[in-house]
């Protein structure tokens, strides 16, 4: 008899009845090929009628966990509440059924096995809840047990890697759906169900019972700067710097373990002795000190009864014997290291013990002094470079995260064939694609997605499959958590390995995937020049420009865009508010623009004195208010060292310039402020200028300097001591005014 005609489902909590079972729209039915889901062939095909669905042929994306793969429902006690919660979950992964497109309220998007998996863990705790409180049918479920059922979930904390948490509203929004969805399916349901016109808490949603508020705009934080900064410069160093070097050494390590032998000696015997007496000669004599272990080992040999305190308790005995007298062995028992123990205390003494990878590392820049060189690092054991290689692997995960805006499950699916080859482009530049799937808002299983980045997140991906030793189609990137990467990574760089290299300590603080994308998408919209002046400003490290992210609207690079624009537009606004409020505090702006600006501050002055407020005074003017300033801030285009007001492109001097008056955006890089007619200049601009005044005057000061250079640069000066005195000058004649 084959499972899809089985007549009794066996269960650990008792068989399902024959009669039930036979009655339910789903018996026999494949779950997988009901849901359509791809599968891989010669695996498990579960059927509707067992109470434990093993997935695991299913092909699932690259970072789903291993547990979703099953979906079990033995643990539910009463065999009717068991068959009403198999029924719920197939309607909720095949919603095509004509059983459940029969239901007018029920779900029309198919759920992933990911979901699928949740509902299922909540309903095995409802349903033996249910059990528990003596009721033997859904159909006495009453509201008051459902308000325990609640009560009780959410005093119970949920278990994190560093302690517990209190349960969240999103956790409680999960808990709590199967228990009022139970309502909406109650059709379906053979055997048990509500009884009719029950519905939990009704006339409220799930998410005002479970307390999930959803908000229209980002509720993630970003990075705090002073953790962003140094995670940034620590991972750029990890990958450009320091990543091939460990990358070469970590192969060097897995070919050295490949061909180590794993005999062990059943004597040392006199031609062993002499073997052992000139090799300890040779590392004396060279200064070479003898192969460390690794720390597991050597606390392995303590609990077998070695002294903490033995000259020899660190010392890779066997690799030294096996050298010594060209056998392969590497291993030798603890009674014959006593044979041994003559030859090799006296060079310990002399030499000492260090690791076998990373000696004679090659020197490289440091981090806070490129012109300072130091070794790449100190002698490494097997444990200690497989740790770097871990920092490393996280420090490329980090990068490409901060630098692209990728979510973990696109992350995830980055194979070792990721990086495409590079793309010439106008100008001789190049655009660096790494192609990936897809999986957030998508069908199960993903779609195909590419996205153009900044070459040292292109060089990580490259770097990680290198270290993961993967070969095409196998993922770069193992599964971690971002929080407990970047732990590593921090830990790594606090230590005294990366203070050595002069990386700056990164402080504690939350990081995740979701909070290095805002902090990306932040750093796009406020930066001057907005999407065209995308910089990481660490070192001279420079990136591409950020047109990538428009190339597929709807797709991730364009929500990320439309993340960026929308915070774009809430700085702008900010920005303006801010420069009329110095308007209003006698504080004008200086430059060719200010004279325009000052006018449209005049005409926005005067329409609010002109409107009659209504009985919420205050806070319709403020909102009027707003409403004017958004906009003339829409034509704010931010600058490093002014603001572009780009009202008339005919009167943009940058355009003029370049011959292309009908441009729709100005060109930031043949920005001239001092003459742009559409140009201001404000307090916040000015120690840019003064900085460029303060470096003219070095160099004009410079008797080395040449006298050609010298008159290029002094109308320079000239024009940017002039701009300094327009701002002071402005700011002056404020505080003469209020004295």
């Amino acid at each position: 008899m084959t499972r899809a005609t089985a007549l009794v489902v066996e269960s650990p909590a008792g068989p399902i009845p024959r009669q039930w079972a036979l009655k339910s729209p789903f018996a026999g039915l494949d779950v997988c090929r009901e849901a359509g889901w791809d599968m891989w062939p010669d695996g498990p095909r579960p059927v509707f009628d067992e109470d434990f669905w093993d997935l695991s042929a299913v092909k699932f994306p690259k970072g789903v966990r291993s547990n979703v793969k099953r979906l079990d429902f033995t643990g539910i006690t009463n065999p009717a509440l068991r068959l009403t919660a198999k029924e719920y979950v197939f309607a909720l992964v095949v919603p095509d059924h004509e059983r459940v497109l029969a239901l007018p309220e029920a779900r029309r998007d198919p759920y992933k096995p990911e979901s699928a998996f949740n509902f299922c863990v909540q309903l095995v705790r409802w349903m033996n809840f249910v059990t528990e409180q003596g009721m033997s049918s859904l159909s006495e479920v009453m509201q008051e047990h459902c308000e325990v059922y609640r009560e009780l979930r959410s005093r119970r904390t949920r278990m994190r890697r560093a302690g517990s948490g209190p349960i969240t509203p999103g956790t409680m929004l999960t808990i709590l759906r199967p228990v009022v969805d139970l309502a909406t399916y109650r059709d379906l349901f053979t055997v048990d169900a509500y009884r009719p016109g029950f519905t939990p808490w009704e006339g409220h949603t799930v998410s005002e019972v479970a307390g999930w508020e959803t908000y229209a705009m980002s509720s993630t934080p970003p990075v705090a700067d002073e953790v962003f900064q140094p995670t940034v410069a620590a991972a750029l160093y990890l990958v450009e710097t320091l990543g091939p070097l460990v990358a070469e050494e970590f192969e060097r390590m897995l070919e050295f373990r490949a061909n180590r032998g794993g005999q062990n000696p059943r004597a040392v015997t006199a031609k062993h002795q002499a073997g052992v007496a000139a090799a300890a000669e040779w590392h004396v004599r060279e200064r070479v000190p003898l192969l460390a272990i690794d720390a597991r080992q050597v606390t392995r040999r303590v609990k077998r009864g070695w002294r903490p305190d033995d000259p020899l308790l660190n010392v890779d005995v066997g690799e030294f014997f096996g050298q010594a007298t060209g056998s392969r062995y590497a291993r030798v028992a603890d009674h014959l290291v006593e044979d041994l123990r003559p030859f090799l205390e006296p060079v310990v003494a002399e030499v000492g013990v260090a690791g076998m990878f990373g000696r004679d590392a090659s020197r490289v820049p440091r981090a806070d002094d490129p012109q300072q060189l130091a070794p790449w690092t100190l002698p490494l054991t097997g444990d200690e470079l497989k740790g770097l290689q871990i920092v490393s692997l996280a420090a490329c995960r980090v990068l490409v995260a901060a630098l692209s805006g990728m979510r973990a499950g696109e992350l995830d699916e980055m194979t070792a064939d990721s990086p495409q080859p590079p793309v010439t482009v106008s100008g001789g530049t190049q655009r660096f694609k790494l192609g990936s799937k897809l999986i957030k808002g998508q069908e199960f299983g993903g779609v195909a997605e590419e996205w153009v980045v900044l070459e040292p997140a292109w060089r990580a991906v490259k770097l990680a499959a290198r270290l993961n030793q993967a070969r095409v189609g196998e993922r770069a990137f193992a599964r971690s958590p971002m929080d407990f990467l970047h732990k590593r990574m921090r830990e790594w760089v606090n230590s005294p390995a990366g203070q050595r290299l002069g990386l700056a300590p990164i402080p504690a603080g939350p990081v995740n995937g979701r909070m290095l994308r805002r902090t990306l998408a932040l750093s796009l919209a406020h930066r001057p020049g907005g999407l065209l002046a995308a910089k990481i400003h660490l070192k001279h490290v420079s990136v591409v420009t950020t047109e990538g992210y428009a190339m597929r609207p709807g797709g991730s690079q364009g929500n990320l865009l439309a993340e960026v624009e929308r915070e774009q537009d809430k700085n702008h606004l900010k920005l303006t508010k801010e420069a009329f409020e110095d308007y209003r505090a006698g504080r004008m702006p200086a430059g060719p623009g200010a004279r325009e600006l000052i006018k449209a501050f005049e005409h926005i002055d005067a329409s609010l004195k002109d409107h009659e407020a209504g009985t919420a005074a205050v806070m319709e003017a403020e909102r009027r208010l707003e409403n004017l300033l958004r906009q003339q801030s829409k034509h704010l285009h931010l600058q490093t060292a002014n603001y572009c007001w780009f009202r008339d492109p005919h009167k943009a001097l940058c355009l003029k310039l370049a011959g292309t008056p009908d441009a729709t955006k100005p060109l930031g890089g043949m920005c001239d402020s001092a003459r742009c007619p559409q140009a201001t200049h404000h307090p916040c601009h000015l120690p840019v200028w003064q900085s460029q005044v303060g470096t003219g005057k070095v160099f004009l000061a410079n008797p080395r300097f040449p006298k050609g250079e010298k008159k290029r640069l002094e109308p320079e000066v000239e024009r940017a001591q002039r701009v300094v005195d327009e701002i002071l000058h402005a700011t002056q004649a404020e505080a003469e005014e209020v004295s």
